[in-house]
């Protein structure tokens, strides 16, 4: 963001954007309650502070005051995070998700959100027009074969677009 230059967010598995924590998935994965329910308690050095600030303003911004019950999902976040000249690809199959996607971006003429599946929306976005951006890889991982995936996929972008920035993302499925 310090340079004026536009740049394009591509969100290649966005999800549905607004995780309600509260509900009945939230309860049974537990998942942010590791994650960012002790985010949001911790204390955070003075060097630290400044850099996840933004971050948890975001978050803030989707609860009322002193509580948490929802979650902005990436492309939210990225979202929040555009100046007026950048742009958002939020790439979503599932038809529920990209529902609720839609909802949440309606009317947003700096975001849009792509029936397309990720995979391929690494070779059709990748380069952007703007030269400049971020590309998130952030698979379901229900297939047995997405670390394999994500691998290829990030090397394929690369390939075609070696100075853009990507963000990987993976879950750790168990300790071992």
């Amino acid at each position: 963001q310090e340079k004026p230059a536009a740049f394009r967010v591509i969100d290649t598995h966005a999800g549905a954007g607004r995780y309600d924590l509260s509900g009945e998935e939230a309860r049974r994965g537990g998942e942010w309650l590791t994650g960012i329910a002790r985010v949001m308690q911790a204390r955070f050095s003075e060097n630290a502070l400044p850099l996840v600030t933004p971050y948890l303003d975001i978050v803030r911004a989707f609860n009322p005051p002193g509580e948490l019950t929802a979650y902005p999902g990436s492309p939210l976040i990225a979202r929040a995070l555009l100046r007026p000249q950048d742009r958002l690809a939020a790439c979503e199959i599932e038809p529920n998700a990209r529902k609720q996607l839609i909802d949440a971006l309606r009317r947003d003429t700096q975001a849009r959100v792509v029936d397309l599946d990720g995979w391929t929306a690494l070779t059709a976005f990748v380069p952007p027009n703007e030269r400049r951006g971020l590309v998130l890889i952030d698979p379901s991982f229900e297939e047995k074969d997405e670390f394999e995936r994500l691998s290829e996929g990030f090397r394929s972008a690369f390939q075609r677009w070696p100075t853009g920035l990507y963000l990987l993302w993976y879950p750790i499925k168990s300790r071992r």
